[in-house]
């Protein structure tokens, strides 16, 4: 029986095969990667779902970190993340079910990554009026970066937006978030246009100036203007170091303010 034989390996063949080999690695890093970010947004999650625990959080983040949502502040620096994380749960999640849904990973380079998924979540949280523990869905989304730091991959920004925080009494269509108050901000959708934001608190259109400041001695109302139509998170507190817009200051959480980055 004849035995087949081949010739030696040309350079071009060997260099085609090199390329599979790398191009085959590449896919396997690139599959590598979105699975542990995938598992990273999990952890995350199920940190946030035992009381945003610090000791959980912090090792998800990188030093440079920052979190952010209009309502709850922006937050800079790994410790001060999980700190503030762990402050916010304390103040108004007393009790949560984080499903993060249909997450989307796009690897950007070998270090870098980005990611969008929708959150649906059950909660308690306190009433804003009475303070009693009250039943809510809260749903929003949340953008995100990454870095790969020593190897492994890490949250280096992540910004949640809200588009709903609702009690499970009323819905979203009654009532899609709290009512302000001096304790917390007011969630409005405003349209494209100029607003007064009422800034002596005398005001019975709340969060709008109605002239009662005309009566509360020189304190003047804040003109702003909203450049397209979409929800505008407005200071109740009047403590804000970005009036008219809420930075977290009515969350008084105890941080230390060289951390915090629009945080009082």
């Amino acid at each position: 029986m004849a035995t087949q034989t081949t010739g030696p390996l040309k350079a071009g063949d060997l260099a085609a095969a090199l390329e599979a080999i790398s191009r085959l690695q590449r896919e396997v890093d690139w599959l590598r990667s979105k699975a542990d970010i995938a598992d990273l947004i999990v952890s995350y999650a199920r940190a946030c779902d035992r009381g945003n625990d610090p000791v959980m959080l912090r090792p998800l983040f990188t030093d440079d970190a920052i979190w952010e949502c209009a309502g709850f502040g922006r937050y800079q620096g790994g410790d001060m993340v999980a700190a503030a994380l762990k402050g916010i749960a304390g103040e108004k999640i007393w009790w949560s079910l984080h499903n993060m849904i249909s997450p989307q990973i796009e690897i950007l380079s070998p270090d870098t990554a980005k990611a969008f998924w929708y959150l649906w979540e059950a909660a308690t949280i306190p009433n804003e009026h009475s303070g009693d523990p009250e039943a809510y869905w809260i749903g929003g989304t949340y953008d995100a970066a990454f870095r790969k730091v020593g190897g492994k991959w890490l949250i280096s920004e992540m910004e949640l937006k809200l588009n709903m925080a609702s009690p499970a009494s009323h819905a979203w269509v009654e009532k899609r978030f709290p009512d302000g108050t001096r304790k917390q901000p007011y969630f409005k959708i405003l349209k494209e246009g100029t607003y007064y934001w009422c800034a002596c608190g005398k005001s019975a259109t709340q969060p709008f100036c109605d002239g009662s400041h005309n009566e509360a001695g020189r304190v003047k109302p804040q003109e702003f203007t909203v450049a397209e139509d979409g929800l505008q998170v407005l200071c109740g507190c009047r403590y804000s170091k970005t009036k008219p817009y809420c930075d977290g200051s009515h969350l008084n959480l105890k941080l230390k303010p060289s951390g915090a980055a629009g945080a009082g």
